[in-house]
């Protein structure tokens, strides 16, 4: 179990505060933020309960896993979850995605999203079109608005 003081800040159970959703951990982190996919990515925390994604520590995969906590690469999950996947773009010393972590989210037959096609193809998003092969490879369907579910 880990101990209280390196859980993150938005963990569950840390001083008795009330667990958040992984939208309001989110939007909490990403107040004020410039960048311009921080909006689109924040639509896809929505109807989340989970997020998979690892990145290098200046992206924004990064940047989404530390906000999601305990709900970010947890290892557990429920046929009920829609996941948000965040992968790392064509940049220097990316981090690949993280094949094991999204193979346990599909044995629970969870509910993914990610980058819609018109997003996931642009040029930069090499990572996006790896998670897409991936789930692809898995049996799951793109319904083209980046919601993956088993065929």
């Amino acid at each position: 179990m880990q101990h209280p003081h390196q859980r993150g800040l938005f963990d569950a159970d840390v001083d008795d505060r009330p667990v958040l959703s992984l939208f309001d951990r989110m939007s909490k982190a990403l107040q004020g933020s410039t960048h311009p996919y921080v909006q689109k990515d924040l639509r896809k925390t929505r109807s989340a309960t989970k997020f998979i994604g690892r990145g290098s520590c200046a992206s924004s995969t990064n940047r989404y896993r530390q906000a999601a906590g305990d709900l970010a690469n947890c290892g557990r999950y429920h046929p009920d979850d829609v996941v948000f996947v965040s992968a790392e773009g064509a940049r220097r010393q990316r981090l690949d995605i993280d094949r094991a972590e999204l193979a346990l989210a599909v044995q629970a037959g969870v509910t993914f999203v990610t980058d819609p096609p018109a997003a996931r193809n642009r040029p930069y998003n090499v990572g996006e079109r790896d998670v897409a092969a991936f789930l692809q490879a898995q049996g799951y369907r793109d319904d083209g608005q980046g919601y993956w579910k088993k065929r």
